[in-house]
C-alpha cells in the first residue's frame, strides 16, 4: 500500500500527473508547512490544489479530480488530500476537498469509515483539509479505527475548501460529500479501499452521519453502507436555533446558518436577521473556528449583538426558514444500525432533544446503541465516546450483530446503558 501510488505515477491519468508533476516534489521539499505546535493552525497556502474551473465539474459524483500525499498521522502507512466531484443538495455538480488515511496494507480490501468533522466555519478557507495534521487530530478514534483495518476518510464539506458558499448543517449536502469520499477514496491507487464503508461524526458532522445512513443506499448502491455513529449531532435544528440564543456557541450557530442558508437559497437576510445585528454577523461569516483561539475569537465576536443574538424572535417561523429547518431536521436512517452519544452536560445540543430523537428512531425500528454520558460537554462528549465508537464500527465493519438499547429507552433508562466497551 505504501508504494502503490508511486508505482502508478506514470499513468496519463489528472490524478497521476498531478502526483508526478507537483505534489510529489512539494511534499519531498517540504513546502507543506505544518505548525510545530497542535494548539494552533497553520499552513502554506494550496490555493491551487482546490482551483476547479466551473467546466470541470461535469462527471460521476465520487470521481477523484487530484491528489497529494500529506504527513501521515500515527498508525497510518500513507495519507492524501484529495478533491473530488460531488453533489449539492440540489443536486448541481460540486468539487469537495478532504483527506486520507490508511492503515498498513493488509491481504484483502479493507472497509472504510468516513468522518464528519464538526463545526469549523463556513468561509472556503475553513476547511481542515487546508491543515493536515489538524484534520487528523479532530478524527474521533483515529488510532483505534487505522488498528482495526479502517481507511478513514474525512471530507471538509461542499464549500469549504473548494467553492463558495458551505450550506452549513444542510444534510443531503453534507452526506452526499461524506458517501462521495469514500467512492473517491476507492479509486487511491494502492489503497485497497473495499465496498464496504460506515460514518462517523461529532456536532455538524454527527448531523452529516446520521444523514449519511438515510441517505447511503438510494445515493450510493454500489457501496454497503453497515451504520452511522453520531455523538453530539443537531438531530432538531429549530430547538436548537431557538434555545440557544443567548449563549455564544448558539449565536456562532444561528450566525453560520443564516449567512450560509441566505447565500446557498437565497433568503434574504433581513426577513430573519435583526438590521442591527447584520454587520457583526458578516464579519463572524468570515471566521474560522479550528483551533482554541479561533474559537475564542468567534466565540466573543458574538458579544457585538449585545445580547439580543442576530434572529429576529419569529425567524424559526418565517416560511423559508422552516422549510429548510424541517428538510434538514430528524435524519431517519431506516434499516440502518446507529450508534448515538449524547453528553448530558451539553448546553448546545440539549441531552432531551437527542433523547426524543433516540426513541424516534427507536418507533421506526432503529437498531439503536445510545450512550448518554454523564457530566460530559458539547465536545467532551467526542472524547468519552471515541472508544465506544469506534469499537462499534469495527463490528459492524466484521459483520456482527447490532445490539438495541430501544428496550431500556422505552423504559426510561437514559444514561451511559451498557458497558462502554460493548461492541
Amino acid at each position: 500500500m505504501t508504494s502503490g501510488i508511486h508505482a502508478t505515477i506514470g499513468v496519463a491519468s489528472p490524478v497521476m500527473a498531478y502526483l508526478r508533476d507537483r505534489a510529489v516534489p512539494a511534499l519531498c521539499g517540504g513546502a507543506l508547512l505544518l505548525s510545530s505546535w497542535s494548539g494552533a493552525v497553520h499552513a502554506a497556502d494550496p490555493a491551487d490544489f482546490y482551483a476547479v474551473p466551473e467546466a470541470s465539474l461535469a462527471g460521476r459524483p465520487g470521481t477523484l479530480i487530484r491528489a497529494e500525499p500529506v504527513p501521515a498521522p500515527a498508525g497510518a502507512a500513507v495519507a492524501y488530500r484529495i478533491l473530488y466531484r460531488s453533489r449539492g443538495a440540489d443536486g448541481r455538480p460540486v468539487a469537495v476537498s478532504g483527506v486520507v488515511a490508511a492503515p498498513p496494507e493488509g491481504t484483502a480490501r479493507e472497509p472504510v469509515v468516513t468522518w464528519g468533522h464538526g463545526t469549523s466555519g463556513i468561509a472556503p478557507g475553513c476547511a481542515p483539509s487546508r491543515f493536515p495534521r489538524h484534520a487528523f487530530e479532530s478524527i474521533g478514534g483515529l488510532h483505534d479505527l487505522l488498528a482495526d483495518g479502517d481507511i478513514v476518510v474525512a471530507t471538509d464539506y461542499q464549500g469549504l475548501g473548494a467553492g463558495h458558499v458551505h450550506p452549513y448543517l444542510v444534510g443531503a449536502s453534507e452526506a452526499h460529500a461524506m458517501i462521495d469520499a469514500v467512492r473517491a477514496a476507492r479509486q487511491l491507487p494502492g489503497l485497497r479501499a473495499g465496498r464496504r464503508f460506515a460514518s462517523w461524526g461529532f456536532s455538524e458532522g454527527g448531523q452529516a452521519s446520521l444523514f449519511t445512513g438515510a441517505l447511503a443506499r438510494s445515493y450510493a448502491p454500489e457501496l454497503t453502507f453497515e451504520g452511522a455513529a453520531a455523538v453530539s449531532a443537531p438531530t432538531e435544528l429549530g430547538r436548537l436555533l431557538r434555545n440557544d440564543i443567548g449563549t455564544p456557541a448558539g449565536e456562532v450557530v444561528a450566525s453560520f446558518a443564516a449567512w450560509s442558508w441566505s447565500h446557498a437559497y437565497h433568503v434574504p437576510l433581513g426577513e430573519v436577521v435583526q438590521p442591527q445585528a447584520l454587520p457583526a454577523l458578516e464579519h463572524i461569516a468570515t471566521l474560522c473556528s479550528l483551533d482554541p483561539f479561533q474559537r475564542i475569537a468567534v466565540g466573543l465576536s458574538t458579544l457585538a449583538y449585545g445580547g439580543a443574538g442576530p434572529l429576529r424572535p419569529d425567524a424559526t417561523g418565517h416560511a423559508d426558514w422552516s422549510r429548510l429547518i424541517a428538510a434538514n431536521s430528524l435524519p431517519t436512517p431506516r434499516g440502518v444500525p446507529v450508534f448515538l452519544a449524547q453528553g448530558d452536560g451539553d448546553d448546545l445540543v440539549q441531552p432531551s432533544t437527542t433523547r426524543d430523537y433516540a426513541r424516534r428512531l427507536c418507533r421506526d425500528g432503529v437498531a439503536l446503541d445510545y450512550r448518554e454520558i454523564p457530566f460530559a460537554s458539547h465536545g467532551g462528549a467526542e472524547m468519552d465516546s471515541a472508544a465506544a465508537a469506534s469499537g462499534w464500527l469495527a463490528a459492524r465493519l466484521a459483520g456482527a450483530r447490532p445490539p438495541s438499547d430501544c428496550a431500556q429507552l422505552a423504559g426510561g433508562a437514559t444514561s451511559g446503558d451498557g458497558p462502554a466497551g460493548r461492541r
